[in-house]
């Protein structure tokens, strides 16, 4: 087999990608190309792809060091956008979303908590996955009075109606950290004591805020439990979440950053 210019390089790296429906790490694209075409020197497919994916807006980072190409990712996000939570609790013979608590919960970090200068209620599945897509997610930002300006903060939230899913509340909350500075977890008041103390230990040492809630839409009665401790985020999933929400409500972006 003839040894490949860029353009041939280029173009099968599109094909491989395209075909993948979950990404492609760049080392593994290299490693197969160089493979079905011994002739062509590894440099060369290197230099190829390095061009392609500095290039072509069609290739998408959809996380660190996986790719995917145009088509495969407008589907990818096409598929989610819209999906929805279905958490609901029947509570004095009345069903209780979990979604009716995101709105009075973004007030209420904003305005009682006073931990943002914005925030807004999200939900479902935009950031796609179910670790990724906080149910309320809120900004920090320097005001026109302060006299020291700081880099804008993010700050996430994952609501739980539901009493006996803490686990699996702690381990959406957690996960937010890749992309947010602080992170709060929010859990109903009919949660057993024993799991709620255990959800508080594990809060203090993973540096989560804790706050509990009562089921009631008209009353919810946010209580804080712990305050959320800051740390620094991972800025490529900072800004593939930020393209996420760019990508689904630009409004809720630019009201937010």
């Amino acid at each position: 087999m003839a040894k490949l210019s860029y353009n041939q390089i280029g173009e099968l790296a599109k094909a491989y990608l395209q075909d993948s429906d979950e990404g492609v790490r760049w080392n593994t694209l290299v490693k197969d190309l160089a493979a079905a075409n011994p002739e062509t020197p590894v440099n060369s497919i290197w230099g190829a792809t390095q061009k392609l994916f500095k290039n072509d807006p069609n290739v998408q980072k959809i996380s660190k060091g996986i790719y995917t190409y145009g088509v495969a990712k407008v589907k990818e996000i096409d598929a989610h956008k819209s999906e929805p939570k279905a958490d609901v609790v029947v509570v004095s013979g009345k069903s209780v979303k979990e979604e009716d608590f995101y709105e009075p919960f973004a007030e209420w970090l904003r305005d009682g908590l006073d931990e943002v200068t914005e925030a807004i209620p999200i939900g479902g599945n935009v950031f796609k996955g179910k670790w990724n897509t906080p149910d309320v997610i809120g900004v920090l930002r320097p005001l026109t009075g302060d006299l020291i300006k700081f880099a804008p903060q993010i700050v996430s939230a994952e609501i739980k109606v539901d009493p006996t899913q803490p686990v699996t509340a702690f381990g959406q909350a957690i996960s937010y950290r890749l992309f947010s500075h602080k992170c709060y977890l929010v859990l109903p008041d009919t949660t057993s004591a024993d799991d709620f103390d255990r959800v508080e230990a594990l809060a203090t040492v993973f540096g989560l805020g804790l706050v509990k809630f009562t089921v009631d839409p008209v009353d919810p009665n946010f209580q804080l439990i712990c305050r959320a401790t800051l740390a620094e985020p991972d800025m490529i999933y900072v800004n593939q979440m930020a393209k996420h929400l760019n990508n689904y409500d630009s409004k809720a972006f630019d009201r937010l950053f």
